[in-house]
């Protein structure tokens, strides 16, 4: 497998399809032979010459030719890690005693709802205040972020994390329980509380393009699901993840997306055991990579299988939401893919990268806004400016991370990494 941005070319010497000729075409030809001789025009039609304004004759009949294969599209977006640390629960605590968390995403719905299907990456289990909220290390969220993100347009919860097995197999049970009652639609890849359920594919269709969504993670930190229910979650090294991607397709994925938490935390660069990964996750035929985990942005590439299919990969998008405390970990990055669909077959034909600004405070203040959006008088307000050498937090520092990580492909005044495959 060859990592790069350039086109597959031709081999010398391959032979070129057969010419095809359409009904309009071979009619034509047909009328222009029978214009050529003496007494043949047809009715309507001058004889030809030489002389005449144009060679070229249309014919007015329509053909099941004449219409162009049709093409279907849908787009695909995601944003990082959901991590609820006590600060950022809190800041949805209303005066009646509810909690609601739709200001996290105020400023993107745009995003969220414009998208065909919408991804999070649900990095904390969902037991909810029932079993008690807790943060770092075992974090327990609460179900009311879930109902923001349904509200603004999540289709698709990834929860295969580091964090999936805080409470064991018990709390992703809990986080089940939770999406099958209340928002049964969204699919949660990545965990499971039957090995049935492990097994069938999370697939979603939209606008007739069926996308497959795997989730893996690299890691538990240090806890181990049950010995009789590896399957609960979705890890690597337990995984046969070749075998993941042929029973998508064969349940009908039209297109297959990847997203593994795995990588380095707080550094911009991909991990060896990412690579490693990913040349698993190519070789099995997955269409594009989203990776999360390491709490910031990494570099968007373009991997090529042995076939010549380039696959996109977004090596971490960091940070959603969360209350860190390191100038790098307020900025995110949102992927967005476009996929296609014709007789021909389905494919990815573009990927874009738009980073994003977490904006910290104590309140329903705290969201996430667009780089491009983000100002100064917002930065001076964003709490991140209360930990040891963060006070000078500022929107340039934002847009010079942003360009100096994700690097020539990046449109610095757009703020915006965009490419075509």
């Amino acid at each position: 497998m060859e990592r790069g941005q350039g086109d597959t070319t031709r081999r010398d010497g391959e032979r070129r399809p057969p010419v095809s000729i359409s009904r309009r075409a071979f009619a034509c030809s047909l009328l222009a032979g029978a214009a050529a001789l003496p007494g043949c025009a047809p009715g309507g039609l001058a004889p030809f010459s030489s002389s005449a304004g144009s060679d070229k004759i249309e014919s007015t009949l329509p053909t099941v030719y004449d219409s162009a294969p049709p093409v279907k599209t849908a787009t695909l977006m995601m944003v990082g890690d959901m991590l609820i640390h006590t600060a950022v629960w809190k800041s949805g605590e209303r005066e009646d005693g509810t909690l609601n968390y739709d200001h996290f995403f105020a400023n993107l719905s745009d995003e969220f709802s414009g998208a065909d299907i919408a991804m999070v990456n649900q990095e904390t289990i969902l037991g909810g205040t029932e079993h008690g909220l807790e943060d770092f290390p075992h974090f327990n969220s609460p179900q009311e972020l879930g109902d923001a993100e349904v509200k603004a347009g999540v289709d698709v919860a990834i929860s295969a994390t580091n964090h999936s097995l805080d409470h064991g197999y018990e709390g992703i049970c809990w986080t089940l329980d939770y999406w099958r009652s209340k928002h049964p639609e969204v699919l949660v890849p990545g965990i499971a509380d039957t090995k049935e359920v492990a097994r069938t594919p999370k697939i979603i269709e939209r606008n007739g393009i069926k996308v497959g969504i795997l989730s893996y993670t690299a890691f538990t930190n240090g806890q181990y699901p049950p010995s009789d229910k590896t399957w609960c979650i979705s890890i690597f090294e337990n995984c046969d993840v070749a075998d993941d991607v042929a029973r998508m397709r064969e349940a009908g994925a039209d297109i297959v997306v990847a997203c593994p938490h795995w990588g380095e935390e707080y550094v911009h660069e991909p991990h060896p055991t990412e690579y490693k990964w990913a040349d698993v996750l190519v070789e099995a035929g997955v269409d594009a990579i989203i990776g999360t985990h390491p709490h910031v942005i990494q570099p968007v590439e373009v991997l090529e299988d042995a076939g010549g299919k380039r696959i996109p990969v977004f090596w971490s998008l960091g940070n959603y939401i969360s209350s860190q405390i390191d100038k790098p970990r307020m900025v995110g990055g949102m992927a967005k893919l476009t996929f296609e669909k014709t007789s021909s077959g389905s494919r990815v034909v573009s990927y874009s990268m738009t980073p994003l600004v977490t904006h910290r405070a104590w309140d329903v203040t705290m969201s996430v806004y667009r780089l491009s959006d983000y100002t100064d008088e917002l930065a001076k307000k964003n709490v991140v400016r209360l930990a040891d050498g963060c006070g000078d937090f500022d929107v340039a520092y934002c847009r010079d991370l942003a360009a100096k990580v994700l690097g020539d492909a990046y449109d610095p005044d757009a703020c915006v990494l965009y490419g075509e495959l």
